[in-house]
């Protein structure tokens, strides 16, 4: 019998076929990764987010330590300056040992944080924000360069907000409804200004007015400025007040309280560029009584320049 021509075909099976279609993947793509280089590949991207995470700790806490380092360094200059605040005032008092007179001399003292300079001037020519005339407190801002209904207007509400209100007074007054149309929440104090940044809560105080009347304003002097130490614009608001509404100031009395600055400043290391801290005191020196030492009070204790 003939030998048949007819060839014999074998159907791979599922598994066969798998195998030979990854062979053949394999072979046409080289670069795409195995399991191994897989493998390498996450721990590659794992050791680069652990570098990641390990310089955003680093980075904060570098942070931290220098937040604390100017914290610390704050601190210390702040307890300077008030050091040579008290040391000023030790001065400044009738045996007090090297006794200082105000005036524009710079002091330097010697503090744990470095040296502290220190100024300490005379607030008996300047308007006392408590006892000055309405009159003549619109004359300084007139010479400041407020309008004339500015000026005005301003005088009186400082007059209104330190004037003592009476009791059972109607909380819904015509100055309180002034307030609240202004869109403010508050209204006069009713009592005395206790520091002069409350000059600009008070209705028709302007930042800028604010800023240039500052110099010319104090508190517990009790009285009118006296002369001889006023600057030339409390000289020209008493000539205005005197030439507009007849005002005129009763001279001074020496026995009265003197009202004094002190500005001590203590910088850091770096200059003037680094880290400084400024320690301003209003303090009253009472002038009534006599004796080694006069009684003093401090009015105001701010901070800043």
């Amino acid at each position: 019998m003939a030998a048949s021509n007819r060839r014999l075909f074998v159907v791979p099976t599922a598994a066969a076929r798998q195998k030979f279609f990854a062979s053949f993947l394999q072979k046409r793509s080289p670069s795409l990764p195995s399991e191994a280089g897989f493998a390498l590949l996450m721990v590659l991207w794992s050791m680069a987010l652990l570098s990641l995470l390990g310089a955003q700790v680093t980075g904060a806490g570098r942070a931290e330590t220098k937040l604390a380092s100017a914290l610390r360094q704050g601190a210390q200059l702040q307890e300077s300056a008030d050091a040579a605040v008290h040391e000023t005032i030790w001065h400044m008092l009738e045996g007090g040992g090297d006794y200082w007179k105000p005036g524009p001399m710079v002091r330097v003292l010697p503090e744990a944080s470095g040296p502290v300079t220190v100024t300490v001037t005379d607030e008996r020519g300047k308007l006392d924000v408590n006892q000055a005339p309405p009159a003549l407190l619109q004359a300084l801002f007139a010479v400041l360069g407020a309008s004339r209904g500015t000026a005005q207007t301003l005088g009186n509400a400082i007059a209104e907000w330190r004037s003592q209100q009476p009791a059972g007074m109607d909380t819904d007054s015509e100055a309180l409804a002034n307030y609240r149309m202004d869109g403010r929440h508050w209204g006069p104090a009713g009592q005395e200004f206790q520091r002069l940044d409350e000059l600009q809560l008070v209705l028709g105080m302007s930042p800028a007015l604010y800023k240039a009347s500052l110099p010319y304003l104090t508190l517990g002097t009790e009285q009118g400025p006296w002369l001889q130490y006023a600057d030339p614009p409390v000289l020209a608001a008493l000539a205005r007040a005197k030439r507009d509404s007849g005002l005129t100031i009763d001279a001074a009395d020496e026995r009265g309280p003197v009202v004094l600055r002190i500005a001590a400043r203590a910088q850091g290391a770096g200059g003037a560029g680094g880290a400084a801290f400024t320690r301003r005191v209003l303090f009253r020196l009472d002038g009534t009584l006599s004796g080694p030492a006069w009684k003093y009070g401090i009015l105001a204790w701010e901070d800043g320049a």
